[in-house]
């Protein structure tokens, strides 16, 4: 139970609407007061010592309402602010528990499945907190409270909202046993010296005693930035999660969703903590947080990793598709600096339409129809059944019929040739601020995170250019049915970069695709035309009332070089344009039940076809006409398992 005090002489009857009815405890920030609000509840106001201007009282009334925007996954929720006297005060969550600290000091450390629990829950609470884009600065026993239904922590957002009313040189933002060395040397304090602190915490819950000690601040602090953390008896499993988390480089820590992950035995991605602007395009800033009460990203993420969903079975079958040449004998592609391309891939080719050896996906009643000779295959596929545990993605790097595990939680899509393999987290909320794509190699080869937008912005849909040296990516901001494009990045392999475009005019929900050579990029407009842009993001033209692009970039075909639509005016079936004069060079009938998911080889389709209660995958010719099966199984089974196309 939480030690509850009468309240001492001096103490106000009311703050705002609550009226005090104890005193929860005093420190260094200010008094915690037990109160009964106006509907009954018991709420915990806390009134900060602190007071200032309008301007900094202003600024601290922003940072506190970032704070009400964490969501309740162990948390105490914040749900006012105001002042009383000249002087701030908090509102939030009551919770009947005793600290963390408090229990170190009268039972001990804890031990096995209660130290666990801690250690989940704590980990919890701070990818809530960082979700929301508040940094909590302050993480410690102290401020972590037991309650029956577990750990909650408390006092997030405060002292980034204490910063408000005093100048740096006033005080040490933080509890020096718990600080990250990036904290003692005026740099600003992000969501990884959270982590440091949680790691430590976990270590003073497990052992009673921080890492690196306790004693005056000075020897602290200096144990802290040299010498190596003290972690105990922690298992295993625990410790090693701990000791990445104590690392004295920040961009070292996993952020805490993926920490998480890997507490519950999920082969969790790990993403790090980048330093910023090295591989962000020009002119970028730190972006506002997301909006309140922003749900998870999965909905979103399900929906614009698989474009090519099938509307009417569900079928998740997509060609991940690279850039076609314009003219593959000499491609003088450019990028924005002028630099020239590499030399082009050979072309295309045929899908042959005829399979003559059969491949069925482990786990699976899915069949994959194959022809040595076919350009293009099942590289990865993702499974989304129910049982499956965070949509596991599996990468097939070769003609074999094994599928390695690649991670959860992701778009995996392999380069041309397949030599490396770009992937997109799916769980944006689990990079603490920014987002990234990681780059997977051959065996051997250490992977490597290129960051790419901030937070709010997001990136989707993965494009290789036809030779695997760079990525198209769409930026999004917004959630669900709000969400909309708002640029590009295209991501350099070779260096390890990321530029970012922002379209001025980029104002809905649409994909970029690469244009002809990979020398343009192009989308679709709100009003059915589509635009093109040069690699800067300036406009080159629009093309009117031709339908909406679907997920192909621009390829040479035995049709020419062309972008491929849903005919605006008969949107179930499919145009074929001519990229350079937007002349329609085809227009190929889809039939009911008949779903399309773009070019595959440089005269056919890719398409489902759902017949009964079989799926099957099929490859269409130019008239609509199912000339060969490329997989079937159970509509149970394919309208849950995403197969993934790419060049050979």
């Amino acid at each position: 139970m939480t030690r509850v005090l009468p309240p001492a002489p001096g103490d106000p009857d009311r703050i705002g609407p609550h009226r005090i009815t104890g005193r929860l405890g005093r420190g260094g920030q200010g008094t915690v007061y037990l109160a009964e609000s106006p509907t009954g509840a018991r709420v915990a106001v806390k009134v900060l010592g602190r007071g200032g201007g309008e301007q900094t009282l202003a600024r601290f009334h922003r940072e506190i309402e970032l704070a009400r925007r964490v969501e309740a996954f162990c948390t105490a929720q914040v749900l006012e602010h105001g002042e009383a006297g000249g002087m701030p005060y908090i509102v939030s969550e009551y919770v009947d528990g005793p600290s963390l600290a408090q229990v170190i000091d009268e039972r001990g450390p804890l031990r096995g499945a209660e130290l666990r629990r801690l250690a989940v829950g704590t980990v919890t609470a701070l990818a809530a907190i960082h979700r929301a884009g508040v940094v909590h600065r302050d993480f410690k026993p102290a401020n972590v409270l037991l309650a029956r239904d577990g750990p909650r922590v408390i006092d997030f957002g405060i002292s980034r909202a204490l910063d408000a009313t005093v100048t740096a040189s006033d005080h040490l933002v933080g509890t020096p046993p718990y600080m990250a060395p990036e904290q003692f040397d005026g740099r600003e304090a992000g969501s990884a010296a959270d982590l440091f602190a949680w790691a430590s915490t976990v270590v003073c819950a497990a052992t009673g005693e921080p890492p690196f000690g306790t004693g005056p601040v000075p020897v602290v602090i200096h144990r802290i930035l040299n010498a190596e953390p003290v972690l105990g008896s922690l298992d295993d499993e625990l410790r090693e999660l701990v000791g990445e988390c104590l690392a004295k480089d920040p961009r070292a820590r996993p952020a805490a969703m993926p920490a998480l992950l890997r507490l519950l035995g999920h082969p969790a991605e790990r993403p790090s903590y980048g330093t910023g602007q090295e591989a962000l395009g020009e002119g970028r800033k730190q972006a506002a947080p997301p909006p309140a009460r922003r749900r998870s990203s999965r909905p979103v993420v399900a929906a614009l990793a698989a474009l090519a969903l099938a509307a009417a079975s569900g079928v998740a079958v997509l060609a991940v598709r690279a850039a076609g040449t314009e003219e593959p004998a000499k491609v003088v592609a450019s990028g924005p600096e002028g630099t020239p391309s590499p030399p082009a891939r050979p072309p295309i080719g045929t899908m042959p339409t005829t399979s003559t050896t059969d491949l069925r996906i482990p786990g699976t009643k899915i069949t994959l129809r194959e022809n040595p000779a076919d350009t293009e295959r099942v590289t990865t596929y993702r499974d989304s059944r129910k049982g499956a545990g965070g949509s596991p993605v599996f990468l097939r790097r070769d003609d074999t019929a094994e599928f390695t595990f690649l991670g959860t939680f992701m778009t995996a899509v392999s380069a041309p040739g397949g030599a490396r393999v770009a992937v997109n987290p799916d769980n944006k909320f689990t990079l603490e601020g920014f987002d990234l794509i990681r780059l997977v190699g051959p065996e051997g080869e250490p992977e490597t995170q290129i960051r790419t937008v901030d937070s709010p912005l997001t990136t989707f849909n993965p494009h290789w250019d036809r030779n695997g040296t760079r990525i198209l990516l769409t930026i999004y901001e917004g959630i669900e049915e709000e969400q909309r494009s708002r640029g590009f990045v295209i991501v350099d392999v070779a260096s390890r970069t990321a530029r970012v475009f922002r379209v001025r005019d980029d104002d809905h929900r649409s994909d970029y695709v690469w244009g002809a050579g990979a020398a343009s990029v192009l989308h679709t407009g709100p009003d059915g035309s589509v635009r093109f842009y040069r690699l800067d993001g300036t406009p080159l033209r629009t093309v009117p009332k031709v339908g909406r692009l679907v997920t192909d970039d621009v390829r040479a075909t035995s049709l020419g070089t062309v972008f491929t639509t849903r005919c605006h005016d008969r949107p179930q079936d499919v145009c074929v344009w001519d990229a350079a004069t937007a002349e329609r060079r085809a227009v190929v009938p889809i039939r009911k039940g008949t779903t399309f998911s773009g070019w595959l080889g440089d005269r056919h389709f890719l398409a489902t076809v759902t017949e009964g209660k079989t799926v099957k995958v099929v490859l269409l010719d130019l008239h609509g006409k199912v000339v060969r099966v490329l997989a079937d199984g159970p509509a149970t089974e394919l309208s849950k398992i995403g197969l993934y196309y790419t060049l050979k």
